[in-house]
């Protein structure tokens, strides 16, 4: 077996390239390399099969309960993607053979994995071996895989088998009583609790003479055979269809199979070309002089478009979306702080279909809420199909130490962040009919469960005891800034919505009340107590202390340990961190984020100069907020080391645990950290402001964003922005800090830095 070097990344920034094979890195390039549709996503595994390998299939929103913990996780359904190919029956594959080339790409302008590789045998025979494969972005059921063998320096006995392996799972597997030729295999696929069907087809394509064809099952799996006298030289082409259908979607996922069994391969090919040439015209960032962060940037837009277009209603994006098994699937916060912002600018619908899930699952957060002893509706920290918490309450080291989990039961801010999140919404789109149906729901639902939390001392102020904030090294602590300040926020937009709705939607806001009960003396408590939460801001130091007794904790220098391979925790143990102002993630910096509007540039940024050299980035939801705070502060040289950081966290695996799926919120992160980092982006009720502050060796960025049905191209170079405006109304923006202007529809504006930003007349 040849090692060759498997990091090399080939200067072109639409393709990700690793060569050679590296058994101890296989799971990780699986996990970089895989792709989906939102519906429907894979690991790139080799085809062939190998217990190094990790071959997984998810559908979303198919959960298994697992016995042992009592919680719901994805299950894995039969790899569609096995494919095998003999030589006079002997395998080829990567450790009986020579390899002479071996290189895998993931294309992302095209949405394509390809994979090439030449092997030799003992005979010296060489072997030419070339797949494809795609998950259909225009049709959410559909899979595409293909093989190219080509016999380089011999004519010999080929054989190929291809199909649908259910070996590598331990659920219920279903085939037919018969396999009929010229007709798909099926596979069938029954969760551990019967309560969701799974069912899997193929249908190939190779026209060869003398071809010997079957169609076997054999130890749960169905597969294809072909067999033929392969000639000296000559390329051999076999196409397949998948389909994936469950129980979830359609009543009878078998006969739904069987009626959307498609058969135009080359049709299929060309609609997925179409539909990842339409998304990138819509979400596409194009950085000039920079082929690096070019690369950065499309890896990142990949897994947003490839990962959202599915997604929504009755599932969402898990935190390492359908590529891998950490956090078995759940969904997170991350989803709205960090993808949302993509999907609400470029790609409203998904946007709004993440959002009801929410909706949906509110019964589950209501639950969660009365689980505890409070009204209105808790949203699970780690949530799958019904809303209901999944956080596990202890976990058991491997030596034997049990840690308790806080997360699940103390992590309130989960609700307020996905009210700012359903107002975000709003605020970019002006979708009311989301906001009065079902959006006022959750911001009604919600605000009622964090103000729960709100206890009246004597200072005269609202406290919150016993959370845990982002920042998870220190749990159980009291007046956490972040929580106290989103928990505001909060009652902030349920009191505007309350004036909206009595202004133009009265009778429906009757109705809501009518239907959750909200009585006028909650409201009055709302207007009562929205001012007078504790903030633990100091006036004198313009910095807020992350929670009460922050101040007086240890100071460790962060920075003094890098580079380093191990989480601070871990090098220092829990009890010297939690007993420190080491902070996991941004908090304070998150809020500052999240509500910069009400904050002025000099409060942010002493607290950015103060938290940054406390801040260990022990999560990969971190780098990329202090990217964004830097840039905007004109901190250049920090906001793209933070830029590269985040960017890099999958990529070159800097975090060491790529191999359990991509980190969706730092792919997130990374369009936040161009959109609304460089370029400066500030969202208020009235219209966008941009206030820009680009890499010094960036030329120019390009990029485009939604903003009230209006689609607005942006140019920023260092010194000028240009703004077309695409559509039938006038948008409101503003330039540098307090410059607004009307832009009439279908037209183009100039402005201009001179010290200040002015409109070009």
């Amino acid at each position: 077996m040849n090692v060759l070097n498997n990091n090399h990344i080939i200067n072109n920034p639409w393709l990700i390239l690793k060569e050679g094979f590296n058994p101890l890195r296989e799971r990780t390039i699986e996990s970089i390399l895989s792709f989906g549709n939102g519906y429907i996503g894979s690991r790139n595994s080799l085809e062939e099969y190998y217990t190094i390998s990790e071959p997984t299939t998810y559908v979303a929103g198919i959960y298994e309960n697992i016995p042992a913990t009592n919680r719901n996780e994805l299950a894995r359904i039969p790899d569609w993607t096995r494919i095998q190919v003999f030589l006079d029956d002997n395998i080829i594959d990567l450790y009986d053979t020579k390899i002479l080339e071996h290189k895998r790409y993931l294309d992302l302008k095209r949405g394509l994995v390809l994979r090439e590789w030449k092997s030799q045998d003992s005979l010296g025979r060489i072997t030419s071996i070339k797949t494809i494969k795609f998950i259909s972005l225009d049709n959410k059921n559909t899979a595409f895989k293909s093989i190219t063998i080509k016999p380089e320096n011999y004519s010999g006995r080929l054989k190929v088998i291809s199909g649908i392996d259910g070996n590598i799972i331990d659920s219920k597997i279903l085939i037919p009583e018969t396999l009929e030729l010229n007709k798909p295999m099926m596979l069938g696929m029954e969760t551990k609790e019967g309560d969701n069907l799974v069912v899997i087809t193929q249908k190939s394509e190779f026209i060869q003479d003398n071809l010997e064809y079957n169609q076997k099952y054999s130890n749960k799996m169905v597969y294809e055979e072909w067999e033929w006298h392969g000639e000296y030289g000559k390329e051999y082409i076999i196409n397949s269809l998948i389909t994936v259908f469950t129980s979830l979607d359609y009543k009878n996922p078998i006969g739904a199979s069987i009626q959307d069994t498609v058969t135009d391969y080359n049709n299929v090919l060309i609609s997925q070309a179409e539909s990842w040439t339409n998304y990138w015209n819509n979400a596409d960032i194009t950085i000039d002089n920079d082929e690096q962060a070019q690369r950065w940037v499309n890896f990142a837009l990949y897994h947003l478009i490839s990962t959202g277009k599915f997604s929504g209603n009755n599932n969402s994006i898990a935190a390492r979306n359908l590529s891998g098994v950490s956090y078995q699937g759940h969904v997170f916060w991350d989803t709205e702080m960090y993808l949302l912002p993509f999907y609400t600018f470029t790609e409203p619908e998904i946007a709004k279909a993440l959002l009801m899930y929410r909706y949906n699952t509110l019964q589950g957060a209501r639950e969660n809420a009365r689980r505890e002893g409070h009204k209105g509706a808790c949203y699970a920290w780690e949530s799958t199909d019904s809303g209901i918490e999944m956080t596990p309450t202890e976990v058991i080291l491997p030596y034997g130490q049990i840690i308790h989990i806080y997360s699940g039961s103390n992590e309130i801010h989960i609700s307020p962040d996905i009210a700012y999140a359903v107002w975000q919404y709003y605020q970019v789109t002006e979708d009311e009919d989301f906001l009065v149906n079902y959006g006022s729901e959750i911001i009604f639902e919600t605000t009622r469960f964090s103000t729960g939390f709100l206890k009246k001392e004597d200072d005269n102020l609202y406290h919150i005891y016993d959370v845990v904030g982002p920042d998870e090294y220190h749990e159980r602590i009291d007046d956490n800034a972040y929580t106290n300040l989103m928990t505001q926020h909060n009652l902030e937009i349920a009191l505007k919505l309350i004036n909206l709705l009595q202004e133009k939607y009265k009778d429906k806001y009757e109705n809501l009340r009518d239907k959750i009960n909200l009585q006028d003396s909650e409201i009055s408590r709302w207007k009562e107590i929205k001012d007078k939460i504790y903030t633990g801001y100091n006036p004198e130091t313009k910095i807020y202390e992350q929670f009460k007794g922050f101040f007086d904790l240890e100071y460790i220098d962060v920075k003094s340990y890098e580079p380093r391979t191990k989480p601070m925790d871990v090098i220092l143990g829990r009890e010297r961190v939690r007993n420190s102002q080491i902070i996991k993630q941004t908090d304070v910096l998150m809020f500052l984020f999240l509500l910069a509007n009400k904050f002025s540039k000099d409060v942010i940024e002493a607290n950015y100069n103060f938290y940054e050299q406390r801040t260990a980035h022990g999560s990969s939801l971190s780098p990329s907020i202090h990217s964004i705070i830097a840039a905007r502060l004109g901190k250049l040289d920090q906001a793209y080391k933070y830029f590269e950081q985040n960017a890099q966290i999958d990529l070159d695996d800097k975090m060491g645990n790529a191999a359990g799926g991509i980190h969706m919120a730092s792919i997130g992160g990374t369009w936040m950290s161009v959109v609304m980092g460089f370029a400066g982006i500030h969202i208020y009720d009235n219209g966008l402001l941009f206030d820009p502050h680009i890499p010094e060796n960036w030329n120019n960025v390009k990029f485009s964003v939604n903003w009230h049905g209006q689609k607005i191209n942006v140019q920023v170079r260092k010194d000028e922005i240009t703004f077309k405006i695409i559509g039938n109304q006038s948008v409101n923006l503003c330039i540098g800090e307090d410059n607004w202007k009307e832009l009439a529809p279908n037209n183009t504006y100039i402005a201009y830095k001179d010290q200040k930003w002015y409109w070009k007349d």
